[in-house]
């Protein structure tokens, strides 16, 4: 089930947005307790991997199974799942103390 993290310290649930904005560092200040935490994103980049295999799957099934596809069908399809990937990046992120 996908859920958004909480702090490690004091369980304070972190808004969407909020992890956005604090995504690309390595550790973060929980804004209720004032304690600092780290920031994992190793299931942000097992996520990636599978797109990435969902895109290569997709992308053999669609040329070789559905006649007349061209380069851009391939292209927006790809686009698509990266898309995807980077909306649901927050819920693939852990907080650790």
């Amino acid at each position: 089930m996908l859920k958004l993290p909480v702090c490690p310290h004091c369980n304070t649930i972190y808004r969407y947005s909020d992890i956005s904005k604090i995504m690309n560092k390595k550790s973060a200040v929980c804004y209720h307790c004032k304690k600092r935490f780290e920031i994992k994103r190793k299931n942000f980049l097992i996520l990636f991997l599978i797109i990435a295999l969902f895109c290569a799957i997709f992308d053999v099934f669609e040329l070789y199974m559905v006649a007349q596809t061209n380069f851009i069908v391939l292209v927006v399809t790809n686009v698509v799942f990266i898309v995807t990937g980077l909306l649901l990046r927050p819920f693939f992120t852990k907080f650790k103390k």
